[in-house]
């Protein structure tokens, strides 16, 4: 049985119930690659093989054929710990071959919302005659007394501050659980040249024993003529313009492995 994992669409980070943090990936790519794989996998030659799809609520779903749907499981998730916490959990129990990575997750989480004026009067209230230190000052911005509370109604009469924290990086642990996943990572950075692209593709690949990086620069990217560079061991092997020929070209890239 051969294993393959798909990542795809944006995570939301939820702030109050009503607001969320969200990005514009659609997972349109995402399931370029699930149709490559249903493509290339479905023929005699090929042995038996499951897709692990796992999508975001925002992220594009088409319709399958029957026999293709015995050969996908759709897990869905929302925010960045759903995601990590289910690819964590994917990567223990299956034994995977190929992990296409192509989900955009968010950097950043929802921490608190609090008033300008208030963090300003815990700023104050730090006064002493020796004055206060950088720490004490980031540690009241990371825990602000006067931060409004889970379910507080937010007033629209005052400025507000909101604080974010990190997420914990989801790309790591798939080669860490599976150490022989071919892995196929993404990188999207905005007003670059393509040495710098191909600079920090290599980065990725390096930190994250990626085999595989897609890189691409955010203005040249769309449906019909999102343009790409596939990264392997440093160098580029292949340029591909659309997201369906993108798709194929990894695909392609992973079966020559």
């Amino acid at each position: 049985m051969i294993n393959i994992a798909i990542t795809a669409g944006g995570t939301s980070e939820s702030m109050d119930g009503v607001r969320e943090i969200t990005n514009i990936s659609t997972g349109s790519l995402g399931w370029h690659c699930l149709e490559a794989v249903l493509s290339k996998f479905n023929t005699p030659s090929v042995a038996d093989f499951h897709v692990h799809y796992i999508h975001t609520r925002n992220a594009i779903i088409k319709g399958l054929a029957e026999n293709d749907k015995k050969k996908v499981s759709f897990i869905p998730v929302t925010d960045a710990e759903s995601v990590f916490q289910a690819v964590d959990k994917l990567t223990k129990e299956v034994a995977l071959d190929y992990f296409i990575h192509s989900m955009a997750i968010s950097d950043f989480t929802f921490s608190y919302l609090v008033s300008h004026v208030k963090l300003a009067r815990e700023i104050e209230a730090l006064q002493h005659p020796d004055g206060f230190t950088a720490e004490e000052v980031r540690y009241l911005l990371e825990n602000p007394r006067s931060r409004y509370s889970t379910g507080e109604k937010i007033s629209s009469d005052e400025d507000i501050l909101v604080g974010l924290k990190r997420t914990k990086k989801v790309i790591p642990l798939i080669k860490k659980n599976n150490p022989n996943t071919f892995l196929v990572g993404f990188k999207l950075l905005v007003n670059v040249d393509e040495t710098e692209l191909l600079h920090v593709a290599n980065e990725l690949a390096e930190k994250n024993r990626c085999d595989l990086v897609v890189a691409n620069e955010a203005s040249a990217i769309g449906e019909t003529n999102h343009q790409a560079i596939l990264v392997k061991g440093k160098k580029i092997i292949a340029r591909a313009v659309g997201k369906s020929e993108i798709a194929k070209l990894i695909i392609d890239s992973m079966l020559k492995n």
